[in-house]
């Protein structure tokens, strides 16, 4: 059985490996250092917290200790990439079995740098501490120029994503039933287009999210904080339930151009709420407080 202070150095040897001019204390304080980009015109700093317990978010017995750290980590960057920000930095806090080895933690770790290797963030801090399930808290620092946020929707925009979603929940149905091949893989590890996001916000979007929980749910979120209500076709192809794709969801005006990859399914109207091909929605998908069926 490791120590914490053997989890510790292992994680360390793989974290501190990604080297970054702006980390000035990095892993091995209290606390670390970073130097913050020279503010230029609305320059800001954008933050985003997320936590992944086992048995809600993740199954050891379906995923790898490798594919948890990457979907974990591509969540969180997410959030960032979908108000227009460019993550940096991470903190990784952890609850780990008390029989958890050097050799898992290194496995876990390797997934967090491998996804945040493809933007240029880097961990540099976080916490260690024993539980009887696997807990992940993730916490990420970014820069943001123009923050583009749920309620900028207008009526007459066009609703877009940059793939239909579907995929993840596809591959959970698949996992459910004791298959685990290629498809079955886009639940265990979503594979994030996050230059779709930076398009789309070099687009002008005038609001944008990304796939967490739902399509419906992330579009009722839209029309609420924007006072208009959404209009969507639906797609055999398409899911509207189903979450965890990560895929980014957004509004433009129809006077500008298309941004790549982007699919049109549906336009902002008058009133409030979402509605399919007509149809009011009712039930929007997963929620971590409501039992299933509610």
């Amino acid at each position: 059985m490791a120590t914490e202070s053997e989890l510790i150095t292992a994680l360390a040897a793989i974290f501190q490996a990604q080297p970054h001019e702006r980390v000035l204390v990095g892993i091995g304080d209290d606390a670390a250092v970073v130097t913050l980009p020279k503010v230029r015109g609305d320059s800001s700093a954008v933050l985003a917290a997320d936590m992944a317990v086992e048995g809600v978010h993740f199954k050891r017995e379906w995923s790898s200790l490798f594919e948890i750290g990457a979907k974990i980590t591509a969540a969180n960057l997410a959030d960032i990439y979908a108000m227009g920000g460019k993550p940096d930095f991470l903190l990784v806090s952890a609850a780990v079995p008390k029989n958890f080895s050097v050799q898992e933690a290194q496995e876990l770790a390797s997934g967090i740098v491998d996804e945040a290797s493809k933007v240029g963030a880097v961990v540099v801090g976080g916490d260690l501490t024993r539980s009887d399930m696997m807990v992940i808290s993730m916490s990420v620092f970014g820069s943001i120029k123009n923050p583009i946020t749920r309620s900028g929707a207008q009526v007459g925009d066009l609703v877009i994503v940059n793939e239909l979603p579907g995929k993840s929940a596809a591959g959970l149905a698949l996992l459910q039933a004791g298959i685990h091949d290629e498809c079955s893989a886009n639940h265990r590890r979503p594979l994030v287009d996050y230059v779709a996001a930076r398009d789309f916000a070099l687009a002008g979007v005038s609001s944008m999210t990304d796939i967490s929980d739902s399509l419906v749910l992330e579009l009722s979120q839209i029309a609420k904080a924007s006072g208009v209500g959404i209009e969507i076709n639906s797609d055999p192809e398409m899911d509207i339930h189903g979450g965890e794709d990560h895929i980014f969801l957004a509004t433009i005006s129809p006077h500008l151009p298309f941004p790549r990859q982007a699919i049109e399914i549906g336009r902002v109207v008058l009133g409030k709420g979402v509605r399919v091909d007509g149809a009011p929605v009712t039930h929007q998908g997963f929620s971590h407080f409501e039992e299933p069926g509610e």
